[in-house]
């Protein structure tokens, strides 16, 4: 069994610096910790968990609280890059991971317990709408970072919603249309606010006779929501000639449900989304978007929560990361 004292030997640092790399300590310049791991993997090295969690009075595992309610699981398009780029950056410092989700927490009463029940140093909360215990969590000593606003205690990383959804509105108007709507996000979802306010900003500083919109709220984040809110504006007496929709899986419904009815994209109404997942670019044709940063999200999730267990005294503050209008062929000048 390969030991840390093989390392050392190998690597020609001492059994403290191993010891100390391995664990991911501050005080080891980043250039050691990489040729200590890199003999350590190269003599196929295996960390005893239980030596050391005693070792370091800590368990080495970090929770995420993900709750996805579209059936999608691990899989969602959103969350699923967040989740891998944390993954990457916690696996890196020395973490394992373990997923929380809400019938897990349902077992031991709540997430916070369950928290407890497993040790965690730390935890993600990824996507956690109304899990029971997440108020005990928020008030406990364990450390936590978010990538959507739980708390004013907790340090959050999200997307700047508000910037990008007028980003990609300014855009449709600056495309000659007049009628512009808005499919928007689920109410309990507070990205979803945010790029309404967004929508709402453009309208109004381009001097509609809307100015509180023409605004559709589908129920979830998805292409059954999107139809259905798709077909809503289609039936009001005078239709719009410019969608934005809040997520692109509800652009995708919209396209839909439009081509049901006998409509062109972009010929006969323009379609913008906002997340830049995959399908958004093989989409025929493909869809006008705003692009979230995820990889950044989960790697700026990733360095907060291990700043916080180094014992760095983190602000509990919102971190924005931009995002970029990436223009396809969804959409077209208007007249």
């Amino acid at each position: 069994m390969v030991t840390i004292y093989d390392i050392a030997k190998k690597s020609g640092f001492s059994a403290t610096t191993v010891s100390k790399a391995l664990n991911d300590y501050p005080d080891v310049s980043a250039a050691t910790k990489k040729k200590i791991r890199s003999v350590a993997r190269e003599l196929g090295y295996t960390p005893n968990s239980s030596a050391r969690a005693l070792a370091t009075s800590k368990s080495w595992l970090i929770g995420i609280l993900y709750n996805e309610d579209q059936g999608l699981g691990i899989r969602h398009p959103h969350f699923s890059e967040i989740i891998e780029k944390f993954k990457e950056r916690i696996e890196e410092a020395g973490y394992e991971l373990i997923f929380i989700g809400k019938r897990i927490g349902e077992r031991h009463s709540s997430v916070y317990e369950h928290c407890l029940y497993r040790g965690v140093d730390g935890v993600f909360i990824a996507n956690a709408p109304d899990m029971d215990g997440l108020k005990e969590l928020i008030n406990s000593r364990i450390p936590c970072v978010a990538s959507e606003p739980v708390s004013d205690k907790v340090a959050c990383v999200l997307s700047s919603n508000v910037e990008g959804a007028k980003k990609a509105v300014d855009y449709l108007f600056s495309l000659g249309h007049r009628r512009v709507a808005h499919i928007a996000g689920p109410d309990n979802a507070h990205a979803g606010h945010e790029r309404i306010m967004g929508y709402k900003m453009s309208v109004r500083e381009h001097d509609t006779d809307y100015p509180d919109g023409i605004i559709e709220t589908a129920d979830q984040f998805n292409f059954k929501s999107g139809y259905a809110a798709m077909h809503r504006l289609l039936d009001l007496p005078e239709p719009p000639t410019a969608l934005f929709c809040s997520s692109d899986l509800l652009a995708c419904g919209a396209i839909a449900a439009a081509r049901e009815c006998g409509l062109y994209i972009p010929e006969d109404i323009s379609i913008i989304g906002f997340d830049d997942i995959e399908i958004a670019t093989y989409m025929v044709p493909s869809i006008t978007t705003v692009r979230q940063n995820r990889a950044e999200i989960g790697q700026t999730c990733a360095e907060t929560l291990l700043k916080l267990l180094d014992g760095t005294n983190v602000s509990p503050e919102m971190i924005r990361i931009p995002t970029q209008l990436i223009i396809r062929n969804s959409c077209r000048r208007y007249g």
